[in-house]
């Protein structure tokens, strides 16, 4: 379809000459001679462009600019004068010209600031579709979303957003300030600003609306534009009361805050949780390596009125004991060779929330005295600083080792010992809830699925009873590094024996199985397929990595009875 231009010339010629030059290039002109019949013709069609002389006989024509940008601002305008001087120049700059033409006005000239008008504007309304539609979806979205910027300042937010964070027109531009009772928003955002890496939460308490209490998830992620320029962050709250609600309320719930399991054991320990989320108590969790231990003590932090607070982790092993003593109590300026600065500790950065020391087994017995002080009295001193710094810190410990056999050798301080175990929750090894297994199995494939894009559904016969029958030294860590290998590996929707880590197999003994025949472990497969996909078989063959159309012939093959 032909651009629709509108000349505004009062000199005949001038004006007959412009429009034989645009029309003869295809553009479909129309013309006017003054201020009035031009408006009139804005206000009756749609143009593509405007060009218009300044000077029309009485009339002006930065009223025509100023009339068609009010009316249709899309449309670029082109001013033609013989006599251009600052004064006009900028008020039309101010008002929106898009060039200026100067008289005499050649063809070529005409015709390539056309060109360039029309892209110019094709570019402005395809980028405003863009963010219209950005704009759509970003309100229609359920999950409360707010930006900010380097300074903390609100910059966007959607209509969840508004309610969640009890937001107004007003608040774009000034600094965010999160209500009572939401100081994890405040934690996250700042932490991913500081850091510029992402921050994820899982299901905390907050306050919505100003007064309404809700369970969330959120994440916060650092905005970063094409050219790699960090300009700030982005956070997005899910409201998971509801989901929370039912899994309190089910009895035979599966899950519990990232821990999976429904035997009773398992089961035993949710309840605990439950009950010792709001009391301040020190827990000291206990169970072999890679049962679970720090998924128990974000539990209780998560649960619990703290929650909107810090969560800090130390891996109390990981370091020698200077650095540990100044990586949890912090340091002062010239404490030490290398201390160029002040730095400020975990039990300090974990102030009204929570620390969990892991390995704590392993600290050496200058540690445990100053560790006992801060149970005792709830403060410490910075290495090389004698102010004692008081914090409200809630502390939960761990450790794979036998504590009570580390006093009796001398290794451990018993004193220490009685106020870390004021309640104590031992994990059990998976070997001795191989009930959980499968469901465990159910949980890391969907975790890989997502991470790999690989439609790896299940786990053949014969692998689960490897893993039912395999006494898991590593426990629920060595399960998912072992589906990990396996989904990596797989090329189909079911992991056989020979996905396996080839240590896994030869290292341990695994014996009494006998290797599937290429024939049951495909007729296995499709079984598998068909009840994931609730008999479809168009969704079955996208399990299996396959087309339709093998899947039917493999069916006729093996003689599965299926419907057409």
């Amino acid at each position: 379809m032909a651009r629709r231009v509108l000349i505004v010339e009062d000199e005949d010629t001038l004006r007959f000459t412009f429009e034989h030059f645009l029309a003869a290039e295809g553009y479909a002109v129309d013309t006017a001679a003054d201020f009035a019949e031009a408006i009139g013709k804005v206000e009756s069609a749609d143009y593509d462009l405007v060009f218009t002389d300044i000077i029309l006989g009485n009339d002006n024509g930065i009223d025509v600019l100023r009339e068609v940008k009010e009316r249709q601002p899309s449309i670029p305008v082109v001013m033609i004068t013989g006599y251009p001087n600052v004064e006009t120049a900028s008020d039309a700059v101010r008002l929106g010209a898009f060039d200026y033409l100067p008289k005499p006005v050649k063809r070529d000239a005409l015709l390539r600031v056309a060109r360039m008008a029309l892209e110019h504007k094709d570019l402005m309304e395809e980028r405003e579709k863009y963010r219209t539609n950005l704009e759509a979806i970003f309100q229609s979205v359920d999950d409360a979303i707010l930006t900010v910027d380097l300074d903390m300042n609100v910059v966007a937010y959607n209509e969840s957003g508004k309610y969640f964070f009890s937001l107004a027109a007003e608040s774009i531009g000034r600094r965010y300030v999160p209500g009572e009772g939401n100081g994890a928003f405040l934690h996250a955002l700042t932490e991913t600003l500081k850091t510029k890496r992402p921050v994820e939460t899982q299901r905390t308490e907050c306050v919505v609306g100003g007064s309404e209490k809700r369970v969330v998830s959120l994440k916060t992620s650092p905005l970063v534009d094409r050219t790699g320029t960090f300009s700030g962050a982005v956070m997005v709250v899910r409201d998971e009361t509801r989901l929370d609600d039912l899994e309190k309320s089910f009895e035979g719930r599966e899950t519990f805050h990232n821990l999976v399991g429904s035997s009773p054991r398992m089961k035993e320990i949710y309840a605990f949780v439950e009950s010792l989320a709001d009391v301040p108590t020190t827990v000291l969790v206990t169970g072999e390596s890679g049962t679970g231990k720090e998924l128990v003590a974000a539990a209780l932090h998560y649960k619990g009125g703290r929650s909107t607070k810090p969560f800090v982790k130390v891996n109390c092993s990981a370091l020698a004991e200077p650095l540990l003593e100044s990586e949890l109590f912090g340091h002062v300026k010239g404490a030490f060779t290398g201390a160029i600065k002040d730095k400020m500790g975990r039990f300090q950065k974990a102030d009204g929330g929570t620390i969990f020391l892991d390995e704590i087994g392993d600290i050496s017995p200058g540690m445990q005295v100053r560790l006992l002080r801060v149970l005792q009295e709830r403060e410490f001193e910075r290495v090389g600083d004698s102010t004692p710094i008081k914090v409200d810190v809630r502390v939960i410990a761990a450790t794979n080792v036998d504590l009570a056999e580390k006093v009796r050798i001398g290794q451990f301080r018993e004193d220490l010992f009685y106020r870390l175990k004021v309640v104590r929750i031992h994990i059990p090894p998976l070997r001795e809830r191989r009930e959980d297994i499968p469901l465990l199995v159910e949980h890391f494939l969907a975790k890989f699925r997502t991470k790999f894009k690989k439609e790896v559904s299940a786990v053949s016969d014969e692998v689960m009873k490897v893993f039912m029958s395999y006494p898991w030294p590593g426990n629920v860590r060595e399960l998912e590094h072992v589906l990990e290998h396996s989904c990596i590996v797989c090329t189909s929707g079911l992991i056989t024996l020979e996905h396996l880590p080839s240590d896994f197999m030869e290292h341990h003994e695994i014996h009494g199985i006998e290797p599937a025949t290429e024939r049951e472990t495909t007729l296995q497969a499709i079984r598998k397929a068909l009840e994931k996909s609730g008999g479809n078989k168009a969704k079955a063959a996208r399990l299996l990595g396959i087309s339709r159309i093998t899947l039917y012939r493999k069916l006729n093959e093996l003689k599965i009875v299926h419907d057409e």
